[in-house]
């Protein structure tokens, strides 16, 4: 158990730090001493550690990484981990930061040489080595000496990151070497020297690494195995995740008195879960479970109502993860509209029930569409209950900060400071975010992205529609959770309707849990399975949009709905303006240019109208809740297909039909996708009978299969090096490079198109009076930080209707500049009566790719 009288007193450890101070208040009134300060990031160093329950977690990294120890190496290794937040800012003992940035003169004849200046983090990294490589080296066992010394060297390497980005561990290593190219870590050193010399008569040892140390150091942190690699990465993110957290709650306590007691954790569990289960829909299934589940296999056959499906597959997926609530993953198969949203809320409230100290849930959803429309079905059991809805946020660039919708403008600074920290740090209970936000807090190695690492831990996180990540990622991507689900007791339930077992691509031995044994069951059940009827007349060979649009005339009458879907937006865009020229129904463009205020809208008018033809791109594989009747889609990938067949006949009140054509070739938008190649497509008639069959697992089999054989080719692409020389070694910069979840390199500007805009239900926006208030906040220099960084959040979620990203070579006039947004007034000349951006008065015909 970690515990507060395991903190050393600096003033015991360097007596003249208490001379020293850390900041400078606002007000002008009493500074706060590094002592003071050192105090405060204690206490939430510890309360954090104690109310997210994470003893437990450093118990299992010790046991686990380091081996079996003495009970005095265990007691040291508590010590090392504890005091990296006593010393991260030791080195504001610094002549120079005492007196460029306190104002206080102090030892300026000490004053650090070189490119030190007035840094501190660098010179805390070598006071807090040399004081643990000291006591390290009175440890009597090699191997346990061995194994902390590297701890040693890892700490007092977050203590230097942590007022920046996290740089390659190795490059901090050998910056203690004089000649090496960035040998900030030797002034370190030497000042140390003389500070000792000079200031303490010599007292005290002086660390020294030797290169052959440095170099079997290295050596051991990336050997092993990935799931050791992994859980080492892991450490490292959780423990510089929790020391500047504590930095930023101690200094924000100071600074504005503000004081964080709670840390996002889930209260009152049992309310939130009654609350549930008083819902209709709960209450028709939990009297369907004591009447009649499960229902006999041959009566389930002849079943035509799919709310029965729905029930009988909520109450399986239930029963199993019951069963197997002690495995960390879980597989959610279940088809498209089989209500796989409700079935994964009612799982992640089982897990928090089952005590073991599950605390918070994540909801990651591949679009910010899908997050919102969650958002809404949490509103719709929540809505009555104020203290639940409190605990919920949708953490994006769409919603401002939690909190901050209601705010005036008499609103103290403290409330700034409590909505900000909260949205840095993630503390909410249940998180609604996407999958680029969690890669952002895994992987990312900016200060921010790091910010709510620590939040992860005793959690549950829903990620839906997996198979949208790029399938390069898949083998990383099931290494690192399966490793991290262990290191920080997370349950992670992944759920599509097309769902790869991503077994086969790690040699982690954690067993996963199917939820869905018998998928059979559902997916091939007449509801599910002849829902939809797809067509390849149109396949035979190229087309052209005039002959796409002859078919869909022929097809097109009064009472249908018709979606079709393009792989690429100018296409989209073109066949629009053409089938609006040959139609006298309604036609509609949803693309990635389309607001989330668009979408809206046009979702609310497939619901009114009895025929409408809407024209889409990818952005309604997942992510939209529509239901037509007839569907067009370009080919490509065969999980796009199925996504797409969900569209259509939803409701399964009637019947549907899709049909595929080959007009764009998908290569050039999915590039190093195995899936796009032929043999994987609707070109292929085995492909066309596992459409038909839902017999998913034989299409993966052999994607998976080919994923793994790049994989353990000696190349860039090689899965093991990756994880001994980029994730074990520590190389933050070369990890987040690889999981980046979007490759986009096409080089864009931002332009903004004021005009009014219509929000159902809450009257007009209007883009001119948005920006105003951006320009107006951004000239604001009297306005508290906080408050100002409040505040523009919630003004640029207002702007992100009206920007849209645009080629370099856009050709427009433009009113005003701020930043990399080109402002211009007259917005709605570029919109047609629909409200759709005409991008050819901007692209002069260049061809632009979702």
């Amino acid at each position: 158990m970690l515990r507060k009288d395991m903190y050393i007193a600096l003033e015991e450890f360097e007596p003249n730090i208490s001379e020293c101070y850390a900041h400078l208040p606002l007000d002008g009134g009493k500074k706060e001493t590094v002592i003071e300060h050192t105090k405060l990031c204690q206490k939430y160093f510890l309360n954090i550690i104690q109310q997210k329950k994470l003893d437990k977690v450093f118990i299992r990294f010790r046991e686990k990484y380091l081996g079996s120890m003495s009970s005095d190496t265990e007691i040291l290794f508590d010590s090392i981990l504890m005091n990296v937040v006593t010393f991260h800012d030791m080195g504001k003992i610094n002549p120079l930061f005492q007196i460029k940035k306190m104002k206080h003169k102090w030892h300026p004849e000490i004053a650090p040489e070189g490119n030190l200046g007035s840094k501190h983090s660098i010179l805390s990294a070598a006071f807090y080595l040399d004081y643990f490589l000291c006591r390290v080296g009175e440890v009597e066992n090699k191997e346990e000496k061995r194994r902390l010394k590297d701890l040693v060297f890892i700490h007092s390497f977050l203590i230097a990151r942590h007022h920046g980005v996290m740089k390659e561990f190795k490059e901090y290593v050998y910056s203690f070497d004089e000649d090496s190219e960035s040998n900030l870590g030797w002034y370190a050193k030497k000042w140390l020297d003389s500070w000792k010399e000079k200031v303490e008569d010599g007292a005290g040892s002086i660390f020294t690494i030797k290169d052959r140390e440095k170099k079997n150091s290295l050596q051991r942190i990336g050997a092993g195995d990935t799931k050791r690699q992994v859980w080492l990465y892991g450490y490292s993110r959780l423990l510089y995740s929790l020391l500047v957290a504590s930095d930023y709650y101690a200094t924000t306590e100071f600074m504005s008195g503000v004081e964080i007691k709670t840390f996002g954790n889930i209260e009152n569990l049992q309310d939130i879960i009654e609350q549930y289960e008083k819902t209709e829909v709960m209450k028709s299934i939990r009297t369907y479970e004591s009447s009649s589940y499960p229902m006999d296999s041959k009566e389930l056959e002849r079943q035509s109502k799919i709310n029965i499906l729905r029930t009988e597959l909520f109450l399986d997926a239930e029963r199993e993860l019951k069963e197997h609530s002690s495995q960390s993953l879980f597989y959610l198969e279940a088809p498209t509209g089989s209500g796989k949203s409700n079935t994964s809320i009612n799982l992640s409230f089982q897990l928090l029930s089952m005590g073991e100290g599950l605390q918070k849930i994540f909801y990651i959803y591949p679009f910010n569409t899908l997050v919102e429309q969650n958002m809404e079905t949490l509103r719709k059991v929540f809505g009555d209950y104020e203290k639940t809805m409190a605990q919920i946020a949708v953490v994006n660039s769409l919603v401002p900060i939690k909190g901050s919708e209601e705010l005036y403008d008499t609103e103290s600074q403290k409330k700034f400071q409590e909505l900000l920290l909260d949205r840095q740090f993630l503390n909410y209970p249940l998180v609604l975010s996407t999958h680029v936000s969690l890669f952002r807090t895994l992987f990312g190695n900016g200060r921010e992205d790091l910010f709510g690492f620590h939040q992860l831990c005793n959690s549950v996180i829903v990620l839906d529609e997996i198979q949208s990540y790029k399938n390069e990622l898949w083998s990383e991507i099931i290494t690192f959770l399966k490793g991290f689900a262990q290191l920080l007791n997370i349950k992670v339930i992944i759920m599509s309707a097309t769902l790869p077992n991503l077994e086969i691509l790690t040699d982690n031995r954690l067993g996963a849990v199917n939820l869905i044994n018998d998928r059979e069951k559902y997916f091939n059940h007449p509801v599910f399975a002849k829902r939809v009827v797809p067509n390849y007349e149109l396949l035979q060979e190229k087309i052209t949009l005039e002959l796409l649009a002859e078919h869909m005339i022929e097809h097109v009458q009064e009472g249908k709905k018709i979606l079709i879907e393009f792989i690429n937006k100018s296409r989209a865009d073109g066949f629009y303006r053409l089938i609006k020229e040959k139609t006298d129904f309604e036609v509609l463009l949803m693309t990635g240019d389309s607001s989330i205020l668009d979408r809206k809208r046009m979702i609310h008018m497939t619901e009114e109208l009895e025929t409408i033809i809407l024209v889409a791109t990818q952005v309604v594989e997942a992510g939209v809740d529509i239901d037509f009747d007839i569907g067009y889609k370009d080919s490509s990938r065969l999980d796009s297909e199925e996504q797409f067949m969900g569209r259509i006949n939803r409701s399964c009140k009637r019947s549907g039909v899709v049909y595929f054509f080959d007009l764009d070739d998908a290569k050039g938008i999915y590039r190093r996708d195995i899936r796009i190649n032929p043999e994987f497509t609707l070109k292929n008639e085995t492909m066309r009978e596992i459409l038909a069959t839902k017999n998913y697992q034989n299409y993966y089999e052999q994607i998976l299969r080919i994923l793994k054989m790049r994989k353990e080719k000696a190349d860039s692409q090689n899965l093991e090096q990756f994880f001994s020389e980029c994730v074990g070694s520590l190389d933050f910069v070369k990890v987040h490079e690889r999981m980046k979840l979007i490759d986009d390199n096409r080089q864009m500007v931002s332009v903004y198109l004021a005009r009014n805009i219509k929000e159902e239900g809450a009257g007009e926006i209007d883009g001119r009076t948005v920006w105003e208030e951006y320009k107006e906040l951004l000239l604001n220099e009297e306005m508290e930080f906080a408050e100002k960084k409040v505040r523009l959040y919630k003004v640029r979620s207002s702007m992100n209707v009206f920007l849209y990203q645009l080629s370099k070579n856009a050709v427009f006039d433009w009113n005003e500049q701020i930043g990399d947004i080109y402002y211009i007034e007259d917005g709605e000349a570029f919109f047609d009566e629909n409200g759709i951006l005409d991008r050819k008065k901007f692209e002069n015909g260049e061809m632009l790719f979702l």
